[in-house]
């Protein structure tokens, strides 16, 4: 997953250029508020968030029962089944928000600048952690193969316990190489207080929410993975807190933990548990359920794996067909680079 960001950051430029006295005129015609906004749109505005409110919902009653999310230990214990379950809003909010363009009749080819800079820079920072996501999930990838070979060593019975387990070590946290600079710059980019109405403001406030929604989710995965609360903390900082989200709620019940404790990923703490099991008593039943252990990380961390890339594909599909939108409105002489 490479980004071309002096690209994007190019067709910005462009793009603003390209549009300049359109803009300042559009700006000066919209200046409404919430209640000026026409009634149909108001009313789709409400599915959509209605659609993933109940969405968050069921999450909220699924993930935050009794053993089903995090601990209230000293050490937040966050299962990568939790976490994969929370990371379905996206995918969800992705379809809700097509499904919003449809019903306000608001095809990417008719998005007007407003609209195409703030999806722009929304996606981009959410393509950057996903980057930093895939970076983490390869480290603890690497962790897990690196005890796995230790293992194998372990059973060959022709090697000294003491060499066999000399480099057994558990499963050490990785740093998040998330651009938090970056990110803040494209934030306040996307917030420069435009004033919209009409079909641009739906598609302002439904990114509002889809951004809220992908900072929760993905600190809370990027904190998790790194056992580090910053990550959760620095995308918090640079929304400015949930207040106000649809997931305010469910935030709410695990922000006060994870801003005081110690996230710690749950299927880590059980190996980290077994390697030191597996060095008190060197036995072949504390090796065999380490190695179990150790096959349920791998397949958790693929289906997020999976989950993440799939979200990948999806925003850069999206971002190509607006791009290609653009090319086709500025012409072949003033194409898009």
């Amino acid at each position: 997953m490479v980004l071309l960001e002096h690209t994007f950051a190019k067709l910005y430029n462009k793009l603003e250029n390209h549009h300049n006295h359109n803009h300042h005129h559009h700006q000066n015609q919209t200046n409404h508020d919430h209640y000026n906004q026409p009634e149909k749109f108001l009313a789709s505005l409400h599915a959509f968030r209605s659609e993933v409110s109940r969405f968050i919902g069921h999450l909220s009653l699924d993930v935050l029962k009794p053993g089903g999310g995090p601990s209230s230990s000293e050490i937040l214990f966050l299962s990568l089944t939790w976490i994969e379950k929370c990371f379905g809003i996206l995918p969800f909010t992705n379809k809700a928000f097509a499904n919003l363009l449809v019903d306000i009749d608001y095809p990417l080819s008719t998005w007007e600048v407003g609209s195409i800079e703030g999806y722009l820079s929304y996606s981009l920072c959410l393509l950057e952690i996903f980057n930093s996501i895939s970076s983490s999930l390869s480290h603890l990838a690497q962790s897990r193969l690196s005890l796995v070979h230790r293992l194998s060593v372990l059973e060959d019975s022709s090697l000294p316990s003491s060499m066999a387990t000399k480099h057994l070590k558990p499963i050490e946290p990785c740093c998040s190489n998330f651009n938090v600079n970056f990110a803040n710059e494209l934030s306040k980019e996307s917030d420069q207080g435009r004033i919209f109405s009409g079909k641009e403001w739906v598609v302002s406030e439904a990114l509002k929410e889809m951004k809220s929604l992908g900072f929760w989710v993905c600190g809370i995965l990027l904190s998790g993975l790194c056992s580090n609360n910053k990550p959760y903390m620095e995308l918090r900082e640079i929304l400015g807190g949930f207040d106000g989200s649809l997931v305010v709620t469910l935030d709410s019940k695990i922000n006060e933990q994870i801003m005081e404790k110690i996230p710690v990923l749950k299927e880590v703490k059980e190996i980290n548990d077994s390697v030191a099991q597996v060095l008190l008593d060197d036995s072949d039943v504390a090796a065999k359920e380490m190695q179990t252990k150790l096959q349920v990380l791998e397949n958790l961390c693929d289906v997020v794996r999976t989950m993440v890339d799939d979200m990948f594909n999806k925003v850069m599909t999206q971002r190509t067909e607006l791009i290609d939108c653009l090319r086709l409105k500025k012409g072949p002489k003033n194409s898009v680079v």
